[in-house]
């Protein structure tokens, strides 16, 4: 009697997979480990375009994060003759500069001005953020850093060689309440601590002048930077593992951006299926997607930031349903004014980041969204949550309504919130966490306070009103 496997299940090496087979397989594939696929083996990249393409995040900030896998697109710069300055060293460490950088070295602004259709601004430049240097100027500021740099380095000598435990600090600019410069004395240790510091980063801050000059030197003289430059594409994937390739630097860091998205999720057949789209600007730098023109993406939940009218009105052109809601949008800075828009009255959930400049009682009350959640960066007092659950009760009263203030970082504040309820509303019923407040045809507006579950040295908490149908004892 024989136990082997059966001859009809060992697989054969030599046999080939069907064109349907074959986009089976590459469907179940992990995202990025299909691109991967595709790229090293160009016989499946036309199925692979084929085949529906489900993203679960697709992350669009300096560079673009696809799943939990990171892509970044920098300017690699190396000394042509002896070493990289430390700050351009630590910026190639970290994937390269993230601007483009013209032949004289000078970093250049993200484009203020609108540019090809085919790609979306989401967030544009602000020109003034750019200084109007030249090189007289920067030759003074270097001379005043390293005159700095040598007053600092002979207290430091002068402090390692004193004997004294206390010594007088010369803070600069530092006024008592009447005007009068004052002179703290401090240990001599915390002085030493405080001058290692501004050592650092007055070297810092040298070195950044210093390249400065020298580019404004090579701009006078009509002579190329003194680096030669690469494009590297850097890819980290979400355990950690880094994959890095050079190009040669002969094309913009945009045009680079689209090519690589075009080549990852544009001439598809079908739409791509995104499940979050995430939109971020920082720093005030812009943010310019390159986005291939016959592109679209069905989208159920979105993530941005920036001037919010603008965002909201050029991301309706990649969706394949400009018109549909979002099932969850996140908003930063929303504003007042910006509660008029559709996409955010029709969001299905609307979640509200790092607002800290609006009335979030005007703003709850001008917006029909049943649930929002709100981001509790700032204090707000326990009367306005009194405020906003009678609003919720006269006129948004229906079932399923819901507002969730989370990361209050007070539980004293948050347990004043219920303690408020339990003596605001009549026919209340308290528990220790729990607040019943009865509203007619059998429902009830629940206000709970829980902590959250963070990972976090400070605890935070999330209070939560709600209508949900009563509970019958």
């Amino acid at each position: 009697m024989s136990f082997g496997i059966p001859r009809t299940l060992i697989p054969d090496a030599d046999r080939k997979l069907s064109y349907d087979c074959l986009k089976c397989v590459i469907q179940k594939l992990e995202v990025n480990v299909r691109f991967r696929l595709a790229e090293r083996l160009p016989e499946i990249r036309f199925a692979e375009k084929a085949v529906p393409l489900h993203i679960s995040e697709l992350s669009l900030e300096k560079g673009f994060e696809l799943n939990g896998t990171e892509y970044r697109l920098g300017i690699i710069r190396h000394a042509r003759e002896g070493p990289n300055p430390e700050i351009i060293e630590f910026q190639n460490l970290k994937g390269g500069c993230p601007r483009d950088i013209n032949r004289f070295g000078f970093v250049k602004p993200i484009l203020p001005e609108p540019v090809n259709f085919d790609d979306m601004i989401i967030q544009g430049h602000d020109p003034e953020r750019e200084l109007d240097d030249n090189l007289e100027l920067v030759e003074a500021r270097v001379v005043n850093t390293k005159n700095r740099l040598t007053n600092l380095e002979r207290e430091k000598m002068e402090l390692e060689n004193s004997q004294d435990d206390l010594v007088v600090a010369h803070p600069e600019n530092v006024l008592d309440r009447r005007g009068r410069r004052r002179n703290p004395i401090v240990s001599r240790k915390a002085r030493l601590q405080r001058i290692n510091q501004d050592i650092r980063d007055t070297k810092t801050r040298l070195e950044i002048d210093e390249l400065n000059m020298q580019s404004y030197q090579c701009k006078r003289d009509n002579l190329p930077s003194p680096f030669d430059m690469f494009i590297q594409l850097t890819k980290t994937s979400s355990d950690g593992n880094v994959y890095i390739e050079r190009f040669n630097y002969d094309k913009k860091l945009i045009e680079a951006w689209n090519y690589l998205i075009n080549k990852f999720l544009g001439n598809r057949q079908l739409v791509t299926k995104i499940k979050l789209l995430h939109l971020w600007e920082f720093g005030g730098d812009g943010l310019v997607i390159g986005i291939p023109d016959d592109i679209k993406f069905d989208v159920q939940e979105l993530e941005a930031s920036g001037n919010l009218p603008e965002v909201l009105q050029r991301v309706e052109t990649i969706l394949e349903h400009p018109h549909r809601p979002f099932t969850r949008l996140l908003l930063n800075g929303l504003k007042l004014e910006d509660a008029e828009n559709p996409k955010v009255q029709e969001a299905g959930v609307l979640v509200l980041q790092s607002n800290f400049n609006v009335d979030y009682v005007a703003l709850c009350r001008e917006l029909p969204n049943k649930k929002i959640v709100m981001t509790m960066s700032l204090d707000m007092e326990p009367v306005q949550f009194g405020v906003l659950a009678d609003n919720l009760i006269d006129t948004k009263g229906t079932l399923g309504t819901c507002y969730e203030f989370i990361k209050i970082r007070e539980e004293n504040k948050a347990r004043t919130v219920l303690d408020l309820f339990a003596v605001r509303f009549d026919n209340t019923a308290v528990r220790e966490r729990l607040v019943t407040i009865p509203l007619p045809n059998q429902l009830q507006l629940n206000v709970s306070c829980e902590r959250d579950q963070l990972n976090s040295r400070i605890p935070t908490y999330t209070i939560k009103m709600e209508v949900v149908q009563s509970q019958t004892n």
